[in-house]
């Protein structure tokens, strides 16, 4: 009875774990702020990128309200390739360069530096920007469709260890305002990258 009961329940973790990494090219941040990866060619969010074109990241509000955040001035990104057999591939330094961890801020780099940007979107404005390239980013030496796995980290007004949702749509998230700030990590997007 425990070795049926055992094989359903790899069965089921191997399903999920399955589920759980199919490919989303937008996911809240939070219940007012999307995110996802675009091309050049269009602001939509697409499925599958070309290993040689520019990626762009997209922030955009779900409602009307103005969200504000700010940047990291490293780190804002961390993300990772992986092959048809699930073996991660080697960022090159730009890609290590562009992933670091992000630094918590400090009362003195909120208020004196422009270190942390303030940023803010709602519906019908949103923030696009370069990211990458994934042929400059990884090292890609093999031809074939590869999974890349990208998170934004936003410094936004944490309290009690949380992001504060609520001063995410007050402007205190990117005045001088200097509470404490910390890091709101998004959920992963999974997209396609085809080397040719």
């Amino acid at each position: 009875m425990k070795t049926p009961i055992a094989i359903l329940l790899i069965i089921s973790l191997g399903v999920l774990s399955g589920a759980s990494a199919h490919t989303t090219n937008h996911v809240n941040i939070t219940t007012n702020l999307l995110f996802y990866l675009t091309a050049g060619r269009t602001a939509r969010a697409e499925s599958t990128f070309k290993s040689d074109e520019s990626l762009s990241f997209m922030l955009l509000g779900t409602g009307t309200n103005y969200i504000y955040y700010r940047h990291f001035p490293v780190g804002n990104f961390d993300f990772h390739l992986f092959d048809a057999n699930g073996k991660e591939i080697p960022k090159t330094a730009v890609g290590r360069s562009l992933s670091e961890a992000p630094p918590k801020p400090t009362k003195g780099d909120l208020l004196q530096s422009g270190r942390y940007n303030g940023y803010f979107v709602d519906n019908k404005g949103g923030e696009c920007r370069r990211l990458f390239r994934p042929d400059e980013t990884f090292n890609l030496t093999n031809k074939g469709v590869y999974d890349l796995e990208v998170r934004i980290n936003l410094c936004v007004i944490m309290t009690n260890g949380a992001p504060d949702l609520s001063a995410m749509i007050d402007a205190r998230n990117v005045t001088a305002h200097v509470n404490d700030f910390g890091v709101l990590i998004s959920p992963p997007l999974r997209v396609k990258v085809n080397k040719e």
